[in-house]
This record gives C-alpha cells, sequence and structure tokens, in this order.
C-alpha cells in the first residue's frame, strides 16, 4: 500500500485546443498543448487563443471564427473549460505529486464539474490528499481492507477461516471513494 506521495506518473495533461467554427464547417484545426506545474495561466490563455490554434495547426485563418473548444484532452475535462479553469488544475498539480491525482479527484477538488475562477487549491484539500491510499494491484487492495476490517474489529486468526472475505470488502469500501487511473486504484474517505 502506498500513500499519495509514493505514486510516480506523468506531471502534464494535455488538451487540444481547437476552433470552433472551423469544426463547424467541417475541417479539424487543432493541435496538442501540454499542461505541467509550471504552466502559467498567460501560456494556457495563449494556446487557447484562436490565432495560436491556426498557427500551430498551419492552417489560414480564413474561417473568420473567433470561438475555441477543447477537441480532445486526456484527463476527461469538459470541452468547453476556461483557461481559468485549466490553470486551477495546475494549482493542484502544485499540491500533489503528479496529475494522475488531478484525473482522480477533479471532482473533489473543482466540486463538480464547475470551479470557481476565484478558489485556489486549499490546506483542506493537501489534508485531503495525504489520506488517499494507493494500489498497483487488485490483490493489494484486497489485501489492504481486509487487514484494515481485521484492525478495526480485532478479529482474532482462529476466526478468519469463518470469514467472508468478499463481503468485508464490500463492507469496507461502503465509506471510500475509488477511483482507477493509469493502472493505479486511488482510496479515499467519502465526504
Amino acid at each position: 500500500m502506498n500513500t499519495i506521495n509514493e505514486t510516480t506518473s506523468n506531471n502534464y495533461i494535455e488538451i487540444c485546443p481547437g476552433c470552433l467554427a472551423c469544426y463547424n464547417q467541417g475541417r479539424l484545426t487543432f493541435y496538442w498543448f501540454q499542461i505541467n506545474k509550471e504552466t502559467t495561466l498567460e501560456q494556457i490563455q495563449k494556446a487557447m487563443s484562436i490565432e495560436e490554434i491556426h498557427k500551430k495547426a498551419k492552417t489560414p485563418h480564413a474561417c473568420g471564427g473567433d470561438e475555441v473548444h477543447i477537441q480532445d484532452n486526456d484527463f476527461g475535462g469538459g470541452e468547453y473549460m476556461l483557461a481559468e479553469e485549466l490553470f486551477g488544475l495546475v494549482q493542484l498539480l502544485q499540491l500533489v505529486p503528479n496529475f494522475d491525482y488531478v484525473r482522480a479527484f477533479k471532482d473533489v477538488f473543482l466540486m463538480g464539474d464547475e470551479l470557481d475562477v476565484n478558489h485556489e487549491p486549499t490546506q483542506a484539500f493537501e489534508e485531503f490528499a495525504e489520506e488517499v491510499t494507493t494500489f498497483t494491484s487488485r490483490e493489494s487492495e484486497e489485501n489492504a481492507l481486509e487487514d484494515r476490517f481485521v484492525d478495526m474489529f480485532e478479529i482474532s486468526d482462529h476466526l478468519y477461516p469463518f470469514i467472508n472475505w468478499r463481503e468485508v470488502r464490500e463492507y469496507m469500501l461502503q465509506d471510500l471513494e475509488r477511483a482507477e487511473i493509469n493502472g493505479v486504484t486511488y482510496l479515499w474517505k467519502s465526504y
């Protein structure tokens, strides 16, 4: 069992900003942009500008459009996320080891799908992140749940053969949230 600070992975997410007018006219005008811990709000705003999209996609800005949307991303974000919302994820990454945690807990941090652009990551989220447990295999997750049950109820060894461990695991998961990202399982207490 690993704590949230012991798991390593990619420290970036990728978005695919595109020109909405081109998309509506049947053309895909987009490019991939990586966001990491050092990415600034200004860099994200530039990446999501119509001029930058056409420049990076190497297509003329003949469509006359000025609206941008995110045609794809690798973290389950919305199609119309604002630069400020994406920067909120950068701020979140600064509190945790890697972006897999952003992928797993974005709803916890964003409190649903909407981000208050004036809200910054808090000490409360950092404390929450420290309580998250990670597992790299189903077996290690099941063993940890069983061990926690045994410790909670002080079960003695001679009772082990009589315990339905599948029901124990289901019982122990009742108060936990679970997310699987890139082969890693994250468990944390429901709030």
